[in-house]
Parts: C-alpha cells; structure tokens; sequence
C-alpha cells in the first residue's frame, strides 16, 4: 500500500511517499527505513530506482518512506538554495515523521542514501541514536567543495563570490552556500562514529563517485559491527541503471536485512 504524505520543515512543505506492507494487522509492529535521494535527484530517483527499492523493502515486511529534500522534486523551496546541513535537517524531520507513524517499530528505524543521499545518511548515522541501520548507496564519502569549485571557470567563481547564483550543470543553479557547506562534516572523518550495522553498495563502474572512495570507507567500519559489509556490483554504474544491477541491489538489501533479525 503507498500513499502521498506531507510534512514540514522550517516552514516548508516536504512531499513523500510511504510505502506499507500489505495486509498489516493493527496492533503489528515493523521495521522503518527512510530513504535519502541524490543531488539534482528525488524520490523516485534515476530510473525509478528508489520506487523499485521502496517495493520490493515493503514487500519485505518494511515500512518505507521516500521524500523530495526542500528545493528538489515537488517539495517546497528553491533547488539554488540548498545546503548540505538543510539536507541533513529534512532527513532529522523526515525520520521523526516516519516515527509518528502507526505500525511502525520505533526500535527498528533504518536509512539509505544514494549518493549525496548517502553522505546525508552516513551523517545522521555518526550522530543520531534514532537509527538502528544504515544502507549507502555510492555513497560521497570524501571531500566535495575543492572537486566542485575546480570544475567551475574563473567567471562562475567570481559571480558566486558576488553572491549570484551559477549554473552548475544542465539548468541546476546553486549559490556560494552550498560549496561552503558541503564539507562541514566530512563523512570519512566520522565513519569510526557510526557503531550501527552499514551497508555499503557500489558499482565498480561508478562514473561519478568512485568505488575506491566506499572502500576506503569501510576499511575505517569493517572492525566496529561484525554486520557491516562492503557490496561491489561488477559493472554497475552510479545508479545502477542496468535492470540487473538494480535487482542485484535490490536482492542484497534484502539478504542483509534479513540478517540484522529485524522482523
């Protein structure tokens, strides 16, 4: 069963999606994951990756909520305006959004990130005892602000520090803000923080983050949970576009779910 949600952050309008096991008895109890798009991404994700995601979790006995951060998809706010600790605080408001809801298992909250999703999710999971588990999906792990401005010409850096916005990429605008912000936590330097089972996934193929950056991650994790895992799909790119790879992700989300005895 899925249906339309709405929900607030800082005065702005948050659109998702929750997505319920069929046939849920009243008084049951599951396992919540809330899930975290990319950068210029959104709740359905690249070739309706997230949807196929959400299904087959759901499926699975989990409760799943996928939302639009302020400024992307049909949410509230202005895509040029974003900034990765509003991503961080939508993803809070999100999580405590998912927690009001009925059936849901407050013990048993999880989250996955795709990409800047996924540097969102491995934040909150060094810091927020509300979570239990964490899945990444080629994550951005490392340092972002001098990749990105190193991309940009002289000009665009001399509008942005006027305060203009600039065209990133394909008609996505961004301000000096986000660049300013998008390393104040650097998920690499506080993975030894995160003691609740992850799950990284990547695709050896990734095009925009590489897979070496997932590696270096889980060498810091690997010893902190004998759950956490590093997942390599052979051949998959950043998103996993290939209908076999994005089943292949899908299977393995599940198998290690499982195996956290959640349900």
């Amino acid at each position: 069963m899925i249906k339309p949600v709405v929900f607030r952050n800082k005065g702005q309008q948050i659109i998702g999606v929750l997505h319920k096991p069929e046939n849920i008895k009243p008084y049951e109890r599951v396992p919540g994951i809330v899930m975290f798009h990319g950068f210029t991404g959104n709740k359905s994700e690249a070739h309706r990756l997230f949807v196929q995601i959400a299904r087959g979790l759901s499926a699975s006995g989990f409760t799943i909520l996928r939302f639009d951060f302020r400024g992307s998809g049909d949410s509230d706010g202005d895509f040029e305006d974003i900034t990765l600790p509003d991503e961080v605080s939508d993803a809070e408001r999100a999580i405590t959004f998912l927690l009001k809801q009925r059936n849901v298992d407050r013990e048993k909250i999880g989250v996955i990130g795709l990409s800047m999703g996924g540097r969102v999710a491995a934040i909150l999971a060094s810091k927020d005892l509300r979570i239990k588990f964490a899945v990444l999906y080629s994550p951005a792990l490392g340092s972002l602000r001098e990749r990105l401005l190193s991309l940009m010409s002289k000009e665009a850096l001399r509008r942005l520090d006027s305060g203009e916005p600039i065209e990133f990429s394909g008609g996505w605008y961004l301000k000096k803000a986000f660049f300013e912000t998008i390393d104040y936590v650097v998920p690499l330097d506080v993975m030894e923080k995160i003691k609740v089972p992850i799950l990284i996934i990547h695709g050896d193929k990734d095009e925009v983050i590489p897979v070496e950056e997932s590696i270096k991650a889980y060498e810091r994790v690997k010893g902190l949970n004998e759950k956490n895992e590093l997942y390599i799909v052979k051949g998959g790119d950043h998103t996993f576009s290939k209908k076999e790879h994005t089943l292949e992700v899908l299977r393995k989300t599940v198998e290690w779910l499982n195996s956290l005895n959640l349900r």
